[in-house]
C-alpha cells in the first residue's frame, strides 16, 4: 500500500477468522498465523489454553462506537443528560464496545441503572425503529452511524479515553523463534502509523481504496474523517501501559475479566 512493509522485506499474508473465540485463538494454537490482531480478550483466552501470549504492538487506541441522535434533534447532548434516557442498542459482534460504554458511563458518574436500554432489534430494525421515534439515543458503531438520518452526538472514546482497543499478539515460543521478523514488522507498523498521523483524510482514502472496492470514494472519505476525529489510530506501535490499566478497569467493570484481575495477569508485553 505505502511500501513500508516491503522496505522491511515483509510480505503480509492475511488469515480471515470465522469471528469466534475458538476459531481465532485456534489459529495461534495451531500455528496457522504468527500474529493475531484483535481485542486483548483474545489474549486472555489464549492464556487460558496454556499459551503465553505477548502483545507485540498496538493498532487502534479507541472504540468506534458512539451515541447517535436523530438528525433533526436540536438538543446538544452531554453525558450527564443520559440519566433516565432510553437507549436503543444496535447489535454488535463483540462485548468490548459495551465495556467501553459502561466505563464511559462510570466516568460520567452514571451506571446502567441510570439509563433504560432496549435490546433485541435486528441491525436493520434498530436504526429504522430509532429513526421512527423509539428511544432517545442510539448506541451504534460510528461507521454505521454515518447516515443522513442520524447525527453522532457522543463518541464513547471522548469519555472513556484512549484504550488499547486492538493489538497484535504472538505466542511467546513462536515470538522467540521469529523475534527478528516481528521486530521488522513492528518497525514497518510504526512507520505506517506515523504516515497515518501525517496524511490528509483524502490521501488516506485514496490509498486504501483498492482494498474496499465496494465502497464509494465519498463513503471512504467520510469513514477516514470519522476515524481521524475519533483519534482512532495509535500514533505509535508501542503499547501505552496507562491505557492498559484503564482498559483493565473497564473490562473488570464490564465483567469480561475476573474481579481483581489485570490484563497483565494474562498477557506479557514485548
Amino acid at each position: 500500500m505505502t511500501g513500508l512493509f516491503s522496505e522491511q522485506s515483509i510480505q503480509l499474508e492475511f488469515y480471515k477468522s470465522d469471528g469466534t473465540f475458538e476459531g481465532t485463538v485456534g489459529a495461534i494454537n495451531r500455528g496457522d498465523v504468527d500474529l493475531l490482531l484483535g481485542t486483548c480478550l483474545y489474549g486472555v483466552r489464549l492464556a487460558e489454553t496454556g499459551v503465553t501470549p505477548v502483545i507485540v504492538a498496538q493498532s487502534n487506541q479507541q472504540t468506534r462506537h458512539v451515541l447517535a441522535q436523530r438528525a433533526n434533534c436540536p438538543c446538544d447532548l452531554q453525558w450527564s443528560d443520559l440519566r433516565d434516557k432510553v437507549i436503543v442498542v444496535y447489535p454488535g459482534h463483540a462485548p468490548t464496545a459495551w465495556a467501553a460504554f459502561t466505563y464511559a458511563l462510570a466516568k460520567s458518574g452514571l451506571s446502567l441503572g441510570n439509563v433504560k436500554l432496549i435490546f433485541g432489534y435486528t441491525a436493520e430494525d434498530a436504526i429504522s425503529e430509532f429513526v421512527r421515534g423509539v428511544g432517545d439515543v442510539l448506541f451504534i458503531d460510528g461507521d454505521t452511524a454515518l447516515r443522513d438520518d442520524l447525527r453522532i452526538a457522543l463518541p464513547v472514546s471522548r469519555k472513556a479515553g484512549r484504550l488499547p482497543w486492538s493489538v497484535y499478539m504472538a505466542d511467546r515460543q513462536n515470538l522467540e523463534r521469529k523475534r527478528e521478523l516481528v521486530e521488522r514488522f513492528t518497525t514497518a507498523l510504526d512507520r505506517s502509523q506515523k504516515w497515518l498521523q501525517g496524511e490528509t483524510a483524502a490521501t488516506i482514502a485514496r490509498t486504501v481504496a483498492p482494498f474496499f472496492p465496494h465502497s464509494s470514494p465519498q463513503r471512504l472519505l467520510a469513514v477516514v474523517e470519522l476515524h481521524q476525529s475519533l483519534d482512532l489510530w495509535a500514533a505509535s506501535s508501542a503499547l501505552q501501559l496507562d491505557q492498559v490499566k484503564r482498559w483493565s478497569q473497564a473490562l473488570e467493570l464490564g465483567g469480561l475479566i475476573a474481579p481483581g484481575k489485570q490484563l497483565g495477569d494474562y498477557l506479557d508485553v514485548l
